[in-house]
């Protein structure tokens, strides 16, 4: 091969060469040296999000924040015992309870105490049962609460007790049967009133009432029939003088 077809072969190489170059500087030329890295930066980013959501958990905190802002609603267990349904109390204990227990004046005990006569009364209160240690250890009467907190779940309210019961989980369904319990309790106490409903804040734009407006701070003065003194460059009125 002549040195004429060297130079050819260099010349060609050289201009491949130079060809990339050129399409590699191309979008810088055009469209800046940012289009060149964007692809790049917004890759990292994404990996970077991805890094701290596995390693710091941050993506699990903020979702757990926001459902730890739901307001839980509070059982009244006085409204509940206000609409009680007897006769579902009635069923409910036949259905749940009477395995264990009568209900019935002077009736036998079984696996469990006689129920009559149940509400107010001290625990462990029927002389002659065989009550769980546990049981017997525990103090306080059945007030509606307490009995509202058994039958919930009776393992986690006097732990240790022999009764193997999972408990009543709807309230409307434990304030019916407290209800029945109650209608079967000489003298029963009243009821726990209702909670009071919250007084809700005006809204805005509303006006306060009148009386209810705030009184005036310190420092301040309520308005009054108070005769300021003129102006500069204007003329008291005169006083009336009365005729002697």
């Amino acid at each position: 091969m002549g040195e004429l077809g060297l130079n050819k072969i260099f010349g060609a190489l050289l201009a491949t060469a130079l060809g990339m170059m050129a399409l590699i500087e191309l979008p810088k030329v055009i469209f800046g040296d940012s289009a060149a890295h964007h692809g790049d930066d917004h890759g990292e980013v994404h990996s970077l999000s991805e890094k701290m959501c596995a390693q710091f958990h941050y993506c699990v905190e903020i979702a757990e924040a926001a459902s730890a802002g739901a307001v839980e609603d509070v059982f009244d267990l006085g409204a509940a015992l206000a609409i009680a349904d007897l006769s579902r109390g009635e069923r409910l204990f036949a259905g749940q309870c009477a395995t264990c227990h009568t209900i019935t004046p002077g009736g036998a005990n079984g696996t469990g105490p006689n129920l009559h006569n149940t509400v107010g009364a001290s625990k462990a209160h029927i002389a002659g049962f065989n009550y769980s240690a546990a049981m017997n250890a525990a103090e306080g009467e059945w007030s509606y609460e307490n009995l509202d907190a058994w039958l919930k779940a009776p393992a986690s309210y006097v732990r240790g007790t022999s009764m193997s019961f999972a408990g009543v989980k709807r309230d409307q369904d434990r304030a019916n049967v407290i209800a029945y319990l109650a209608a079967n309790t000489e003298n029963a106490p009243a009821f726990p009133e209702p909670r009071p409903a919250a007084e809700e804040a005006p809204a805005d734009g509303e006006a306060v009432p009148a009386d209810t407006a705030a009184e005036p701070g310190e420092g301040e003065t309520e308005a009054t029939d108070i005769e300021l003194p003129p102006a500069e460059g204007e003329i008291a009125p005169a006083e009336e003088v009365e005729p002697t």
